[in-house]
């Protein structure tokens, strides 16, 4: 009965090839296809146009949330898509990108990596502007990227809202934003890098992200990383945990 779900599709000789995130039945999100050695990407659809909040978890989440046992947390974990989840709460100073601006990963890190893509000869567009977390070296050959991706667009956003959730920022308040995450490792088969892209689909929150984006002030994460949805293994996913336990620690403005 969740309001997002999980689809695939398959392609060409492929049974499965490209990965879909759903609200309501409708296409919100194409998050990738299932080759390990292709690009990663994402890219909105029509679909993503509304959030999808947990009406009782509101008040607790506004807030905000102190430890992944709140009852809060586990009502927000009976609202998603059945599958085992790593489930983390975490603050995060994001920092908002627009497409082909010059900290978009798309047109930076991935060419370094991919090059352009080759049909089109232009970076990636992700038709969405989204932000960035804390990317971090995880070893010589593993590089984390992070991405939290709206579902509602920041110029649908009221602007008294933000307002609010400013304010309560600077005053040490931890308002507390809600995202169905994915890990997905990809690299191209003739190279040693490998680039892991932890991206958050935010489903609550999205007024809080922005403040936080403007007032480069961090803001709590309640994050339910699928299991069986990246392009990751269940150790992968382990060992991606104990790499990052030190940086998300809660911590004020």
């Amino acid at each position: 009965t969740s309001r997002v779900q999980f689809a695939t599709e398959g392609g060409g000789q492929w049974a499965v090839w490209d990965r879909y995130l759903l609200l309501d039945g409708k296409r919100a999100y194409h998050i990738g296809n299932i080759c390990n050695t292709c690009a990663f990407f994402f890219e909105r659809m029509d679909g993503a146009n509304d959030r999808a909040e947990i009406e009782e978890t509101a008040a607790d989440l506004m807030t905000g949330l102190a430890s992944i046992s709140d009852s809060a947390a586990l009502r927000v974990g009976e609202g998603l898509p059945a599958d085992e989840y790593s489930v983390s709460l975490f603050d995060v100073v994001p920092t908002i990108v627009r497409p082909a601006a010059a900290n978009d990963y798309f047109r930076e890190e991935q060419i370094e990596l991919w090059g352009v893509e080759s049909f089109y000869g232009v970076p990636h567009y992700p038709k969405v502007a989204y932000y960035r977390g804390q990317d971090q070296a995880l070893d010589d050959n593993s590089l984390l990227f992070e991405f939290l991706v709206p579902l509602v667009a920041d110029n649908w956003l009221d602007k008294g809202t933000v307002e609010r959730y400013s304010r309560d920022l600077q005053e040490g308040k931890h308002p507390t934003a809600v995202a169905l995450s994915v890990l997905d490792i990809k690299g191209p088969s003739d190279a040693s890098i490998e680039h892991w892209c932890l991206t958050h689909y935010i489903l609550d929150g999205h007024h809080k992200l922005f403040a936080a984006a403007e007032r480069a002030c961090p803001v709590r994460l309640l994050s339910f990383l699928s299991v069986s949805n990246g392009i990751s293994t269940r150790e992968q996913i382990e060992r991606f945990a104990k790499s990052t336990a030190d940086i998300t620690g809660l911590r004020n403005c």
